[in-house]
């Protein structure tokens, strides 16, 4: 071979050396990024957001040691179109994830997601979740390159947040040197609620602190509730409420528990941490129970916070959607965002956020219902096109409807929310699903029934 040749040779080898380990050095500066989902954790049940049951001492440290959003939204009040928004910067009604019971649509295929991102970025990503609605049938986890998805076999088997927090650690303690996006999941304040004795014996209503054979609700509730059967007393409401804080107290030890093993593990300066919840829950806060049938801020309202390298504490005001998650996630790991993130999205850390419209759909079962926020003001358009007005300012709670008070604001915002809905479904199309029969049967026997079985 000719010397000349030689030394082009060992000059392109140099410069590829050269290349390859800036690329390498720029990916390791970048920060991991935690993204942990609490399913059906109402805002109001947090010590940070005004609870005084002490439920949440860990959260409510983290909270205090970074940003806490006081006005955070979900966009949907079911798992399936509020998880595929946050790992999508769209809204459901553009990224097609949801529909309702017997009839559940996919992501599209044409939409871009948040792991996707990241993979090419060269990140590890990994997903561990424990509800049948982020199987990768469904769409919304697809492009992880590892999952680690726990499906109820019923309502009342499921893998608990000890074992969810174990299989988190051990995925950090194994998971390699580059930097990491990871999901974690956790489904203990969904129903059935049983807490496990300590929280059980802090939190719950005699005869339940020590005895855990009565459950609530069982899939055969869920189903009939769904139906149209009578709601249970107020007295087994609020018993079950009781429950629901004990699981959400443990669901409490066992992040405090997350977040410590990051710092043993020495990652804690170099990941960037958010915690939220997919949706809320009800309880008689309207006159109804559970989740996916309304959008009152009893369902809408979720925590959002949020602490990472360079981000001083701070309570957040202005309100803020999940929509933004995407986007945020991006800046807070170094990475530019595609600009399907930045439609909607609006960066979480810039302190100079205009106000803007925040859009809410998505029933699972009930009535179609469509809401909209523009600052403290929120609109719920219903089926038959009736309207409702709420001041959330001086009624946090939504009890005075005030559309008859104030119909110049009814027609502004009913305008408003026409023009970002029209946007929103001129770009929509939903994916059919085929759905595995073993993912069918988890859904089913967790009280998602299908219309044979409504």
């Amino acid at each position: 071979m000719p010397p000349e040749t030689l030394s082009w040779l060992r000059l392109v080898l140099l410069v590829g050396l050269v290349w390859l380990g800036s690329c390498r050095e720029a990916t390791e500066s970048r920060s991991s990024v935690l993204l942990v989902l609490t399913d059906t954790v109402r805002a109001d049940k947090l010590g940070c957001y005004g609870n005084e049951r002490g439920l949440t001492p860990n959260l409510d440290v983290f909270a205090a040691r970074g940003l806490r959003f006081s006005r955070a939204s979900s966009h949907a009040p079911w798992t399936l179109p509020a998880t595929a928004t946050i790992l999508t910067g769209l809204y459901p009604a553009e990224h097609g994830a949801g529909g309702r019971l017997g009839d559940f649509q996919g992501l599209r295929g044409d939409v871009t997601t948040l792991p996707a991102v990241f993979n090419g970025a060269g990140y590890d990503t990994h997903c561990i979740a424990n509800v049948g609605f982020l199987d990768s049938a469904f769409g919304v986890t697809r492009d992880f390159q590892t999952t680690d998805i726990v499906a109820p076999k019923s309502n009342v088997e499921m893998r608990d947040a000890r074992r969810t927090t174990d299989a988190a650690l051990a995925w950090l303690e194994s998971h390699g040197e580059r930097p990491f996006f990871l999901l974690v999941h956790y489904f203990d304040a969904h129903a059935v609620y049983n807490p496990p004795l300590p929280f059980r014996e802090r939190f719950a209503r005699e005869p339940d602190r020590r005895d855990g054979s009565w459950l609530f609700p069982t899939r055969a509730q869920m189903v009939a509730l769904r139906s149209g059967a009578p709601l249970p007393p107020r007295e087994t409401l609020e018993r079950a409420e009781a429950l629901y804080d004990g699981e959400v107290a443990y669901l409490d030890q066992e992040l405090g528990r997350l977040l410590e093993g990051l710092e043993q593990r020495g990652l804690a300066e170099e990941t960037a941490v958010v915690i939220t919840s997919d949706h809320g829950e009800e309880f008689l806060d309207h006159g109804g129970f559970e989740h996916g049938h309304q959008l009152y801020q009893e369902l809408l309202h979720v925590p959002l916070l949020l602490s990472a390298r360079g981000v001083k504490p701070a309570v957040v005001e202005r309100v803020v959607g999940q929509v933004d998650l995407a986007r945020t996630l991006c800046r807070l790991a170094g990475l530019t965002p595609p600009a399907q993130f930045t439609r909607f999205g609006h960066d979480l850390l810039d302190t100079e956020l205009p106000s803007r419209p925040i859009l809410a759909q998505g029933n699972m079962w009930g009535e179609p219902l469509f809401a909209l926020r523009m600052g403290s003001e929120k609109l719920i358009r219903r089926e038959d096109g009736s309207l409702e007005l709420y001041d959330l300012g001086v009624d946090p709670g939504e009890q005075s409807d005030l559309a008859a008070l104030r119909p110049e604001r009814v027609v502004a915002l009913e305008g408003l929310l026409g023009e970002v809905q029209r946007y929103c479904e001129a770009h929509a199309a939903g994916r059919d699903l085929e759905l595995p029969a073993e993912l069918l049967r988890h859904l089913r026997s967790a009280g998602y029934a299908g219309e044979e079985e409504r």
